[in-house]
């Protein structure tokens, strides 16, 4: 029994012991002042989910206001209804009577994207602990260049590698698996294009960086991509370059990266071989 049950049943409280939407387990927030739904992938979260989906492709006249006046029309609710619904002609008559003028503008801005890479794809379905950081770093490890790649296995750690570990990786596998139906019909409105690659001086390079240093780790870390490098963020035996303030460090990931054969080499170093 859940506390939200216990609680209701003990003080005999007239409240909803599940979510009325999914039917899942709903608990107390710290201060018991609000109830909410535990299911990560509940239609009622589905204003999060559009909105993430904006965010990440740049979506600008969608603000959150509008999109809970369209969803309580029964509009909008997924991100393959978010380019679907645009298109019927009575959601055309009812949001131009409720917005106006600014459906039109809704409109326009959701047309002009509808291209756009998979892992800005992926990243928009807002699956927990996977920004499109993370995601493009587990396309790149494992070579997925495509939707159906992502199918080929249903092992819960199939997408593990450096910096995305078993909990990402199975959040990641879960999220695939409930939001399948969806991504699928969002594919027959859009079309995929390949991520530009970048190349450069650091061209087959890889790089960590590690500890303080006097240049924004991010800046450092932007260098390496836009130069056709590749960012590590741990030691690993296929890392090329450690990048640390003191190259002389004895610091426990300098050891390490020593005793693998790594070469250490300092942010003013790093620089060089980037302007080279």
């Amino acid at each position: 029994m859940s506390e939200v049950e216990t609680l209701a049943k003990s003080h005999r409280w007239n409240m909803p012991t599940v979510c009325p939407v999914c039917g899942g387990t709903l608990e107390l927030n710290n201060n018991h002042s609000r109830l909410y739904c535990t299911n990560e992938y509940c239609p009622s979260k589905s204003t999060g989910t559009i909105m993430k989906w904006c965010d990440v492709h740049g979506i600008k006249e969608l603000g959150l206001t509008t999109l809970e006046k369209i969803q309580e029309q029964g509009y909008f609710l997924t991100i393959s209804g978010l380019y679907n619904d645009t298109c019927h002609p009575d959601a055309n008559t009812k949001m131009y009577s409720l917005l106006g003028k600014n459906w039109h503008n809704i409109i326009a801005e959701i047309d002009s994207h509808r291209t756009t890479t998979l892992a800005k794809f992926l990243a928009g379905y807002n699956i927990s602990g996977l920004g499109e950081k993370s995601v493009q770093k587990i396309l790149s490890a494992h070579s997925i260049e495509s939707f159906d790649q992502l199918y080929d296995s249903t092992i819960p750690d199939r997408f593990t590698c450096d910096g995305i570990g078993y909990i990402t990786s199975k959040k990641f596998s879960d999220g695939l698996e409930k939001n399948r139906e969806d991504m699928e019909k969002t594919l027959g409105v859009i079309h995929l294009v390949q991520e530009e690659k970048h190349t450069g001086s650091l061209d087959g390079k890889s790089f960590c960086f590690t500890g303080a240093m006097e240049y924004k780790r991010k800046d450092l870390q932007d260098m390496v991509t836009q130069n056709g490098g590749i960012n590590k963020d741990s030691v690993t035996k296929d890392l090329t370059y450690l990048v640390i303030q003191d190259p002389s460090s004895t610091s426990g990931k300098a050891k390490k990266a020593r005793d693998m054969g790594i070469t250490l080499i300092s942010p003013e170093q790093f620089l060089e071989m980037v302007r080279n």
